[in-house]
């Protein structure tokens, strides 16, 4: 008759088997979710071309990403340089209109960051909705190549590429809107708008005291007709550094993110091996 013992560690031999075949199978089926990523691209069909509030049609990701690297290359002087990139990021991400949101869905514009392309970020978008349902990239080529954001999400991409290219930058927080600023020389900063499509060459406390003058640095027609200005009025927020600066922990749980939804899978189909080889090894012997 089989020993207490003996049935228990039979028990402990199953488990273990057990847990390997599961893990190998979830790594499998998130490996496979991750390969199919390669082939679902991660922006919607209908946002090439698509004309925002500004009435900017979008760039598609290839050319965007070519002109800014261009403009890397170029650096010429900084405000020329400044002005170049705000108007490459108003262009190539199109501020989807609530009404289209509302008829299509935020996953028709991939607002919600499909499964095949990070399923760590699409979990997280159940799990706290409030910043992940509707997400912001921190990292500025994953904004373009999605192409879509509302003026956070565009001033945010706009901070990264500059930040990657040592410029220093920052936040500033407006009544309902929010634009980017980055600093020219030793003592002057630009505000960025990527959103309405403006350089203001000047920084946000003298914007605030004669909001008026910051509308002639708008290209946009949109700017003008919703009297953009009227949002410089005192007193207005400014977060001054890189895309970390608005999303302390959201950006570094992005990066981790991309890099676990690989090492994860690996992970758990590496340990079916290990799993099973220990459940062997706890056999129990035969009696002599």
């Amino acid at each position: 008759m089989e020993s207490e013992a003996a049935s228990g560690q039979r028990k402990s031999r199953r488990i273990l088997a057990g847990l390997g075949y599961v893990a190998a199978a979830a790594g499998l089926a998130l490996l496979a979710v991750n390969l199919l990523g390669w082939f679902v691209p991660l922006r919607a069909d209908a946002v090439n071309g698509y004309r925002d509030f500004a009435d900017v049609e979008t760039l598609e990701f290839p050319t965007v990403i070519e002109q800014l690297d261009e403009l890397a290359e170029r650096r010429e002087d900084p405000s020329t340089f400044l002005t170049e990139a705000t108007r490459l990021f108003h262009a190539g991400l199109a501020h989807i209109s609530p009404d289209d949101v509302e008829a299509n869905g935020l996953e028709y514009y991939r607002m919600r960051v499909p499964l095949t392309e990070n399923w760590i970020l699409f979990a997280l978008s159940y799990l706290k909705p409030d910043t992940y349902r509707d997400y912001e990239f921190c990292h500025y080529e994953r904004a373009l190549e999605r192409g879509t954001g509302r003026c956070g999400q565009q001033a945010l991409a706009l901070v990264s590429y500059l930040s990657k290219h040592g410029v220093d930058t920052g936040f500033v927080a407006l009544g309902g809107h929010a634009i980017a600023t980055a600093k020219v020389d030793d003592e002057n900063w630009y505000l960025l708008d990527p959103d309405y499509g403006g350089v203001i060459p000047f920084s946000i406390a003298e914007a605030e005291k004669n909001p008026e003058a910051v509308l002639p640095f708008y290209w946009s027609a949109a700017a003008h007709n919703n009297r953009i200005d009227v949002l410089y009025a005192p007193y207005n927020r400014v977060k001054y550094g890189g895309p970390e600066a608005r999303f302390a922990r959201a950006c570094p749980i992005e990066r981790v993110a991309y890099a676990l939804k690989w090492w994860i899978p690996v992970l758990l189909i590496a340990s079916f091996p290990l799993l099973l080889r220990f459940s062997r090894a706890r056999q129990p012997r035969s009696p002599d």
